[in-house]
């Protein structure tokens, strides 16, 4: 239960996080400095509305993406944060494609390197705080299926080496390997 609640406190700061950087594309932190202290504040309050109505429109539609990812993520046990930031930037270049397949035919369009780069950079953003809050942690199928960690048997650090049960009867344990290997200098001896 608090994976899932992680998974989806992650997908949330995700999605609010894709929000701000595509928000902060628009309204540009210098814009916001050039400003005096009313208009500053009240044009940081309008960004941060406008951050919080696209956020909601990104988890509408990265939600059904975000979860076949996120599923593949767990069964595979794909933790690195160079899958988790692939999968936002595919998501987003997605809603990209969507959005322009969606708008109308004329001279104005949103075909534009600088829109590219925002959706693009807004994805790999989210992808990155989806692995900070969620993704880098232990969470594949076995943690979901494993028993208890007080039933499982305690490991020793035997470095390798055969203890005397395994030797079928011995009554001390060797420093040797079980099998003779002839030296020949190229052994590691550190």
């Amino acid at each position: 239960m608090a994976k899932l609640v992680r998974i989806l406190f992650g997908f949330v700061l995700a999605c609010l996080a894709a929000a701000l950087t595509q928000v902060l594309f628009v309204i540009t932190p210098v814009d916001l400095y050039a400003l005096d202290g009313d208009a500053r504040m009240e044009q940081a309050g309008r960004a941060l509305a406008v951050a919080l109505s696209a956020a909601t429109q990104f988890a509408i539609f990265a939600a059904p993406f975000a979860a076949a990812a996120i599923l593949l993520g767990i069964v595979m046990e794909l933790r690195g944060w160079a899958y988790f930031v692939f999968v936002g930037l595919a998501i987003a270049l997605l809603g990209f494609a969507a959005l322009y397949a969606g708008e109308p035919s004329g001279n104005f369009t949103i075909a534009n390197s600088y829109a590219v780069a925002a959706f693009a950079f807004s994805g790999i953003i989210a992808g990155y705080v989806y692995w900070l809050v969620a993704g880098r942690g232990r969470g594949g199928v076995r943690e979901f299926a494993a028993p208890p960690r007080e039933t499982l048997e305690p490991r020793t650090a035997s470095r390798g080496h055969l203890k005397a049960k395994d030797y079928g009867g011995a009554d001390e344990t060797t420093g040797e390997p079980a099998i003779a290997v002839p030296d020949r200098g190229l052994r590691k001896t550190h």
